[in-house]
């Protein structure tokens, strides 16, 4: 990929970016360990949080093509709404001119994390933010965005975190309709 020629998106203050996770757990992680598309794992001591631009969005990020639920799945996780108070620019992944780095569907969808995470590594320090179309969404409408940090749990400057929240009513049908999801009842215990 040639990093000079990668496009840049500025999301202005007050996007919102969308994150479910486990109600026992904080919604900011900066995760180092390889498991995720653009952990940035050749550059020590850096990590990527992951968040998208709508909450479904962050609905087929945490569930993907778990098709079958319980309502204890749902119950267990929250959705936080960060804000962002500055404009932040990110690497754009999302849009046809990111070919001429490069960037094709296999970087930000396919099953092999290498090329992405190497594209991840080498632009810390330089970069901030990467924006890219989530591989579950076969429309091909909701878009990720990862924020790179200092691995661990901190929230990054330049972001309101708002308080996690129950998954709505809405946003289940949302997931539901829109992508077959069932939510069953739980088995008894």
């Amino acid at each position: 990929m040639t990093l000079s020629r990668l496009p840049h998106r500025t999301l202005p203050a007050g996007s919102e970016l969308y994150r479910i996770h486990r109600a026992a757990r904080g919604p900011w992680f900066f995760d180092a360990s390889g498991a995720g598309r653009f952990d940035p794992v050749s550059a020590s001591g850096r990590g990527a949080a992951y968040w998208t631009l709508d909450p479904v969005g962050a609905w087929i990020e945490v569930f993907r093509a778990r098709m079958l639920l319980t309502d204890e799945d749902v119950s267990e996780r929250r959705l936080t709404v960060a804000t962002l108070t500055q404009p932040l620019v990110a690497v754009d992944l999302a849009v046809a001119r990111a070919l001429k780095s490069g960037v094709t569907a296999a970087v930000t969808g396919g099953a092999d994390y290498t090329a992405a995470q190497q594209l991840a590594g080498e632009i810390q320090g330089t970069e901030r933010a990467v924006r890219w179309r989530l591989r579950h969404d076969l429309r091909g409408r909701s878009l990720g965005l990862v924020l790179f940090g200092p691995a661990g749990s901190r929230a990054p400057s330049g972001l309101h975190t708002g308080k996690p929240a129950a998954l709505s009513a809405e946003l289940v049908k949302r997931a539901c309709g829109t992508f077959g999801y069932e939510v069953l009842p739980s088995p008894p215990r």
